[in-house]
């Protein structure tokens, strides 16, 4: 489209006639605000030299109206016949009006067989009497309505200037249709980058800017074409243009958020010819790299069970729920206890989806599961050559893994002495150093630590630290063992089936009431990992999609075998009911260790160490 900007009618319907049958469509506009709501469309300007200057900004291909010399000359001409020659004639325009005809009359200055004079439209103040006065026709309306300087003679371009002037805004159409291609995929490529970017040109007027810092700038309107320092006052864009030296990682503070910031030079053929910034949201890096930490540590990095999944509407629960999202709103440490079996790692699951740490990876280790020399590395990490069999490069450890969220250390009663005391550092100065290595790397992860022991008492015994106790022990939430929330069974054995069912080929659709009966008159000693495995058995015991008594009679004829009553632990000279279940499982078993420990919900490596604890031969 060719756009005829604030033109007066007649040559309006001069320049549409000339650019009749050229496959153009012509619009009329009349405002800056017409042209703006035009500018994703490829079009090029045709308009006077005085409002040119006010299309500048939007950087938009213009072609401006222009006298020269032979429609002076015409004009001339014209008022010779009717009126005396005068000694001079003046000619007023704008700046480029101005330059050019000066430019012309220098090459054939006898072109009007009198003195001509050229002059900008604001620096005449008087007459001369001696003088013909003549102005471009679009320049009238800037006329005072009584003008010190006397009549004026308005020159109206030709025929020829106005075919001039339509050839060169046709050959400009294509060329508008490739820049503005070019332009639009420019600015999707800008708009499209995380980061926010800002460029200036060597003048420090804005070339270039995205939404994104348009909004961590606080930038409104059109800002193209106005100086940087309109918005930001004493800009670091200035320095860089001065020095063309690139500035990386600095860091401000802009509408109170904290932003990282690049700043580099634009170098052409050894000239500064403007400057980029690129800028971003600290909080959103920090967002990047513990997504960046989940991608490249899939495993186990993800806490998939909320506190509302976890199954069960006794009071006993509600009420450990209820607790359990409270601490979640804090970043304190939280020690959960309980038996071994009663979903202590679904509950720091839950409190970590509950908390502002949700979008940051959780990890989970079992302190009981690996010897001491393993667990050092697996929780700090190591350096290259650390060890014997070291990963080459080393390897974070999960306390730089979990940065931003959540590591939970399960079992950790049962964690050596000397880890203890590298834990409580870390836990104390929020830093960490990797096994032979000498670099301190900061943290940001909250621990959530579980245990079936009672600490008091390891304490006592010397097998725990009481200052570990006391940073770890915060915040404690007790969950209550199966055998005190029976009346959760029918939900807890309804939702595991479900469950199997879409693991397994037999499919289980009905369950005899009597079921739920004999399963709230057991104890549970291996509470929801006990009931659970029942559950997987007797769906694959189960006939018909139906399971009845017979299939669970397995679980009863635990009763019929007698647990010794001469077992003693020889420390305290009394019974230990966990010892108990472990005499009573291994009989059960046959001494299969395999089937003890599953039946216990516990690893065999857990088993041994117990029976080893309690002198179970």
């Amino acid at each position: 489209m060719i756009a005829l900007y604030r033109l007066d009618k007649e040559l309006e319907r001069k320049i549409a006639a000339l650019l009749d049958n050229s496959g153009h469509p012509i619009g009329y506009f009349y405002s800056i605000k017409s042209i703006i709501d035009q500018m994703m469309n490829p079009f090029v300007v045709v308009t006077t030299e005085p409002y040119g200057e006010e299309l500048e900004s939007f950087s938009l291909p213009v072609v401006c109206l222009s006298i020269d010399m032979n429609d002076v000359k015409k004009t001339w001409d014209r008022l010779h016949k009717k009126e005396a020659v005068q000694e001079a004639v003046v000619v007023c325009g704008s700046q480029k009006e101005k330059v050019w005809l000066e430019r012309e009359y220098v090459l054939e200055p006898d072109v009007l067989g009198a003195t001509c004079h050229f002059q900008l439209r604001e620096d005449l103040q008087e007459s001369s009497e001696h003088a013909t006065y003549l102005m471009p026709i679009w320049g009238k309306h800037l006329l005072p309505e009584k003008s010190p300087i006397g009549e004026w003679h308005l020159i109206e371009p030709s025929l020829s200037t106005l075919r001039r002037t339509v050839q060169q805004a046709d050959s400009l159409m294509a060329y508008t249709k490739d820049r503005l291609r070019e332009k639009h995929l420019m600015e999707a490529v800008v708009n499209s980058a995380h980061d926010a970017v800002i460029a200036v040109d060597r003048h420090s007027q804005i070339t270039l800017v995205n939404e994104h810092a348009k909004m961590l700038l606080g930038l409104t309107g059109e800002v193209l074409g106005k100086p940087i320092t309109d918005y930001i006052p004493h800009s670091d864009m200035l320095r860089v243009l001065k020095t063309g030296r690139q500035e990386l990682g600095d860091v401000a503070t802009v509408l109170d958020r904290s932003i990282v910031i690049n700043r580099i030079p634009v170098i052409v053929k050894d000239q500064i010819v403007g400057a980029v910034s690129n800028f971003k949201e600290i909080s959103d890096i920090q967002k990047m790299e513990m997504s960046l930490r989940k991608k490249l540590h899939e495993n186990g990095l993800e806490a998939r069970y909320r506190l509302d999944s976890i199954i069960g509407s006794s009071p006993e629960l509600v009420a450990t729920k209820e607790q359990a999202a409270m601490f979640a709103k804090t970043n304190a440490t939280v020690l959960i206890t309980g038996e071994s079996g009663t979903g202590k790692e679904l509950f720091a699951q839950g409190i970590h989806l509950e908390s502002t740490r949700a979008v940051g990876p959780f990890l989970a280790v079992n302190c009981a599961a690996l010897p001491e020399s393993l667990l050092e590395s697996e929780l700090f990490g190591y350096e290259d050559g650390a060890f014997t069999g070291a990963k080459k490069g080393g390897k974070p450890g999960l306390f730089e893994l979990a940065h931003g969220g959540t590591l939970f250390l399960d079992e950790i009663g049962e964690m050596p002495l000397r880890i203890q005391v590298l834990l409580l550092r870390v836990l104390q100065e929020r830093r960490v150093r990797r096994v032979g290595g000498e670099r301190i790397i900061p943290v940001d992860v909250r621990i959530v630590a579980a245990t079936n022991r009672d600490l008091a008492e390891e304490i006592e015994r010397d097998h725990f630290r009481a200052d570990l106790y006391y940073r770890i022990n915060m915040l404690k939430l007790d969950v209550p063992p199966l055998r005190e929330r029976l009346t959760d069974i029918p939900l807890l054995v309804e939702g595991m089936i479900l469950e199997l069912n879409e693991q397994h080929e037999q499919k289980v659709d009905q369950i005899d009431e009597e079921i739920y009966r004999l399963f709230q008159e057991y104890r549970w000693p291996g509470n929801v990992r006990e009931l659970r495995n029942v559950v997987e058995r007797m769906v694959l015991l189960s006939t018909g999609g139906r399971v009845s008594r017979e299939n669970v009679d397995f679980l009863f004829a635990k009763k019929k075998g007698s647990v010794p009553h001469t077992l003693e632990v020889a420390k305290n000279g009394r019974f230990e009911p966990e010892a108990v279940k472990i005499v009573a499982a291994l009989q059960q078993s046959k001494h299969n260790k395999t089937l003890a420990a599953k039946a216990l919900g516990m690893d065999r490596t857990t088993l041994w160490r117990k029976m080893k604890q309690y002198d179970i031969e």
